[in-house]
């Protein structure tokens, strides 16, 4: 397949999304079936990660912090965890795991000798990441209410918009899979990607706080546009103009989900 012809298939298959096929969700019942063996020990770590986190920064950091424009800093920090929540679960499930059954196991082409496409399979790979990612998101809000940092009924409606987020960072994990050689691979992808979204997105300091060029680097980052989101509904501070960075992520989500359908279909049929 030339080049032409992958981008021609590329672009086609946003009109035909396949997320919404059967086999997709097949896929995605496989998945979770298979999870429902370690569904207690998830849901363990699912509560006590975010809660330690919380103490350490939230009561640790922020006693020395103060207050972050107005804000305490807890309540500054607590939406942040939930969009790093998202990124965190999306990312590994994508990368480690998936490739484990693309590569390793032969899970994807064990599932192609049945009537599954490799469209289905990869959209329900995603659609299974972002799933479980968001599991965890759920899990952090409930930690967030017994600590009293939900304070309006506006913070609830951030729920759709991280399925959005782990959604897109399962794509985008998802065509860094289909590239990848091996697990040293995501070293890279972690170091070079991962990290420092984690560190320029706002999520522990304002971005007004940043340099002009780090500021810059930062609206180009998917977590970034979350973050600005989620804590807008967590303060009550929601603006029309913020659908812009509920736009720019869907998009992110669409471009990456087909790219990483036409990447894994080029490594795996052509």
């Amino acid at each position: 397949m030339n080049r032409l012809s992958f981008f021609k298939t590329m672009w086609v298959d946003m009109i035909t999304f396949p997320v919404f096929k059967l086999g997709a969700y097949k896929v995605w019942y496989r998945n979770f079936f298979y999870f429902k063996k370690y569904l207690m020990a998830s849901i363990f770590w699912t509560f006590t990660e975010p809660f330690l986190y919380i103490v350490a920064f939230g009561y640790g950091l922020g006693f020395f912090v103060g207050e972050i424009e107005g804000v305490p800093y807890l309540l500054f920090f607590a939406p942040a965890i939930l969009c790093t929540t998202a990124l965190q679960g999306a990312v590994f499930e994508a990368t480690y795991s998936s490739f484990t059954k693309l590569r390793v196991q032969k899970t994807f082409e064990t599932i192609m000798m049945t009537p599954v496409s490799i469209e289905e399979v990869v959209a329900g790979e995603i659609f299974w990441a972002a799933s479980k990612s968001f599991f965890g998101v759920i899990g952090v809000m409930v930690v967030l209410m017994v600590l009293g940092l939900v304070q309006t009924p506006l913070a609830f409606f951030s729920l759709p918009f991280l399925v959005i987020l782990c959604w897109t960072m399962s794509a985008i994990s998802m065509v860094v899979t289909s590239f990848a050689r091996d697990y040293d691979s995501f070293t890279y992808y972690f170091s070079l990607i991962i990290t420092p979204m984690s560190l320029l997105s706002g999520t522990f300091f304002p971005l007004s706080h940043f340099p002009p060029w780090a500021q810059a680097v930062a609206h180009g980052l998917p977590l970034t546009h979350a973050v600005i989101v989620t804590r807008a509904l967590f303060l009550n501070k929601w603006e029309y103009t913020y659908w812009i960075h509920v736009v720019v992520l869907i998009a992110l989500g669409v471009l990456f989900t087909n790219w990483a359908i036409n990447q894994t279909k080029r490594r795996l049929i052509y």
